[in-house]
């Protein structure tokens, strides 16, 4: 389509033949060599120009890492520290580098700066965002916004707006049941794991047993996996409620997570990784309206539904400002006045790794030290405007900040 169009049209290419930001499914990587044979275009070589970092070497220090030779020992705009190689002392590290950059861009005076903390995995961003919640060592809670999977948290989210309703009547266990149902499989996105469809499944079956057996005037059966739910279910309709939605919003989502039902738990959880109930959204707006005019939250659910749909186009363009926590991946195509990247450590018993987790390269193995690896390295790296600063556990650190063989 493309040569096709070249035939009636000028042409304008763009493109960096050092990274790939988008790995779409039949893109050749040599599709720029294909462009030259077909067009024997003019080329004008911007390499120099540098408009996001100017004023640093954090562009030159990303080509470097692609091409696997250093030739400075310090760069302009970079900072590389490594981290004691435990829990609280690694998190302890993070939070601290947090505060030390979010307090010099506040003192840059610069309007809705950001500041990006980007690590290698979804499970990474989930653990990092609750650090920042609750962080080690009594040290102060830092605000902000974690860009991750959605979709269980939005599902989860209909369950505890659903518990914030007053009771209707007797298809209240039918619905809760649904939309435990709809979360555990829906969670996984376009890729449910089987693990969740089995709960949905048992879920299900479990429900149609406990309303036959209610209209036979049985019992529901000692072992049944509703017995809990069904406990924790009546704790939560045994909650007093303030009308404050966020007071309210958090009691009961607490109430989930340190209920009788497990399986609860982790969807309290995913919960968390929403802030719709920020001062001046439309969903905490929404709550104290419908309390105020009710005396109860009787259309919780659809006002969370609604806030949803609304929160999405709203900010789907809007750039992120404040911190930010993001997989390395979701950062391509960005830019953030500063970046800490921050990977995983190795667990050690009787001196050996016996797991390397979480790292910016698979196992930090020099076997998995490809061409991919060092490409989502240099995007994350050079996605700092002002400064990047890299934390890698000191005993393990980074292979891909040395030399290459």
């Amino acid at each position: 389509m493309v040569q096709a169009l070249g035939e009636h049209c000028r042409l304008v290419a763009l493109a960096d033949p050092e990274q790939r930001i988008y790995d779409f499914q039949g893109a050749d990587p040599e599709r720029l060599d294909h462009f030259r044979d077909a067009f024997a275009p003019t080329e004008i070589d911007l390499s120099d120009d540098n408009h996001r970092s100017a004023g640093t070497e954090i562009a030159l220090f990303g080509n470097e890492i692609l091409r696997g030779r250093f030739t400075q020992e310090k760069y302009v705009g970079i900072c590389r520290l490594g981290y004691p190689p435990n829990g609280d002392q690694a998190f302890t590290e993070l939070v601290t580098r947090v505060y030390k950059a979010r307090e010099r861009l506040v003192k840059s005076g610069k309007k809705d700066w950001s500041l990006a903390i980007l690590v290698p995995t979804k499970k990474m961003t989930r653990l990092v965002a609750d650090k920042l919640r609750e962080p080690p060592a009594g040290m102060t809670p830092v605000p902000h916004s974690a860009v991750v999977e959605l979709e269980g948290a939005i599902l989860g989210a209909e369950l505890v707006a659903f518990l914030l309703q007053p009771p209707s009547g007797d298809q209240d266990i039918a619905r809760l049941l649904d939309l435990l149902c709809n979360y555990f499989q829906g969670r996984g996105g376009d890729d449910p794991g089987q693990g969740d469809l089995q709960t949905a499944q048992k879920f299900r079956e479990a429900h149609a047993d406990y309303v036959k057996r209610l209209a036979e005037g049985k019992a529901i059966r000692g072992n049944s996996i509703l017995v809990k739910t069904f406990d924790t279910y009546e704790q939560a309709r045994a909650l007093g409620l303030t009308g404050d939605p966020d007071v309210d919003w958090r009691a009961m989502r607490a109430l989930l997570e340190n209920g009788e039902c497990s399986r609860l738990h982790g969807l309290a959880q995913e919960v968390r990784n929403l802030r719709l109930l920020d001062r001046g959204t439309q969903l905490r707006q929404g709550l104290a309206e419908d309390w105020r005019q009710n005396g109860a939250y009787i259309n919780a659910l659809l006002i969370v539904q609604q806030a949803f749909v609304q929160e999405h186009f709203a900010t789907s363009q809007k750039p992120e400002t404040g911190v930010i926590v993001m997989n390395m991946h979701k950062a391509k195509g960005k830019q953030f006045d500063e970046v800490i990247i921050f990977e995983g450590w190795p667990r050690i018993a009787k001196g050996k790794i016996v797991a390397n987790l979480d790292r910016i390269v698979r196992s930090n193995d020099p076997e998995y030290d490809g061409d991919q690896a060092r490409q989502n390295f240099r995007v994350s790296v050079t996605r700092g405007k002002s400064r990047t600063t890299i934390l890698t556990p000191k005993n393990n650190p980074c292979i891909l900040l040395f030399d290459q063989e």
